[in-house]
C-alpha cells in the first residue's frame, strides 16, 4: 500500500482518500516560503505512514522542489510558534493556538463527560478498524479509528466533523451556515497532549492519542453554546462543571464559533 504526500503552495490542505484506496494528503505551504512547521509535517507524515508499511511519495510544487533537503526539527515545534496554510482563509495567520480540540455533537458530548473519557472510534463505535475505514468520507485509513485526534485551537474541522456525524452524511454548504448546531469543543493544551505517553503524530494532525485520553488529567475547558440547553444542564452538573465554558452566540458560523471558543478558553488560564 502506499501514501501520497503534496506538497503545494497557498490552497487549502486537504486529506482525502484516492479511488485505488490510496491515502492522500496536500499540505499547502504558506506563500512566504516554508518553515519548520512543514520540515515537521514532512517528516511526521513519513514516519508514520512508514510505520504502517506504507511507501510514501512526494510530489511538490516547482517551489518547494528542495523538500528532500528540509532538515527533521531538533525540537517539535508548538503549532503557535508559526503561522500556516490553513483550511480557512478567515484567519490571516492560519488556525494555530496554544491549544488542540476536540469537537463532538451536544448528544455525545454528554456521554463523554459522564464518562470522563474521549475515546477512539473503534472503542466507541464498537465496529472495527477497517469498518470505519470503509464507510469514512474522508477515506482515512484504518489505524486513524485507533486514535482520538484533534485540531488546532481555532480550527473549523470540528464543526465540519460534528456536523456530519449528527446527520449522517457528506456536508452540502448550507449545512454550516448561520444557524447549524455548533459542536461541543473539549479544549486541550498541545504541550500537555504532546508530551502524553501515546502521543502520535502524524503529519496531518496537530497530536493525536493511540487511546483513551482522561478528561480529568487533560482537559483545560469544555465550551458549550447555551442553546443547547440540555448538554448545558448536563455539563454543569457534571464532575467537570468547574472547567465547563458556556457561550451565548446566536447563529455563528464556524469560524466565529472556533474563535470565540478558543478565545474564552485562553482567557481563562
Amino acid at each position: 500500500m502506499a501514501s501520497l504526500l503534496q506538497l503545494v503552495v497557498g490552497g487549502l490542505p486537504f486529506p482525502h482518500g484516492g479511488p485505488n484506496g490510496h491515502w492522500s494528503y496536500r499540505h499547502a505551504v504558506r506563500p512566504d516560503g516554508p518553515t519548520v512547521l512543514d520540515h515537521q509535517v514532512l517528516a511526521d507524515f513519513r514516519a508514520y505512514e512508514a510505520r504502517h508499511a506504507r511507501l510514501v511519495e512526494v510530489a511538490a510544487d516547482p517551489e518547494l522542489s528542495d523538500w528532500s533537503r528540509w532538515p527533521t526539527p531538533r525540537r517539535r515545534p508548538s503549532p503557535r510558534e508559526h503561522a500556516s496554510q490553513c483550511c480557512t482563509h478567515v484567519y490571516s495567520d492560519g488556525c494555530n493556538s496554544s491549544l488542540v480540540c476536540h469537537g463532538t455533537p451536544a448528544a455525545v458530548a454528554a456521554t463523554i463527560l459522564r464518562q470522563g473519557l474521549l475515546l477512539p472510534a473503534v472503542d466507541v463505535t464498537g465496529q472495527t478498524a477497517e469498518e470505519l475505514a470503509r464507510s469514512s468520507t474522508w477515506g482515512e485509513p484504518p489505524d486513524y479509528f485507533d486514535h482520538v485526534m484533534f485540531a488546532n485551537g481555532r480550527c473549523t474541522a470540528p464543526e465540519a466533523v460534528a456536523r456530519s456525524r449528527s446527520i449522517g452524511r457528506d456536508l452540502e454548504p448550507l449545512d454550516l451556515t448561520p444557524g447549524y448546531p455548533t459542536a461541543v469543543r473539549f479544549c486541550f493544551d498541545w504541550s500537555d497532549l504532546a508530551a502524553h505517553p501515546d502521543a502520535v503524530f502524524d503529519g496531518v494532525h496537530p497530536v493525536k492519542i493511540g487511546g483513551p485520553v482522561e478528561l480529568d488529567r487533560h482537559l483545560v475547558a469544555v465550551v458549550v453554546n447555551r442553546a443547547h440547553v440540555e448538554a448545558v444542564s448536563i455539563a454543569l452538573k457534571s464532575s467537570f462543571a468547574e472547567r465547563v465554558i458556556v457561550l451565548d452566540i446566536s447563529d455563528p458560523l464556524p469560524h466565529e464559533w472556533a474563535c470565540a471558543a478558543n478565545d474564552a478558553v485562553s482567557a481563562r488560564r
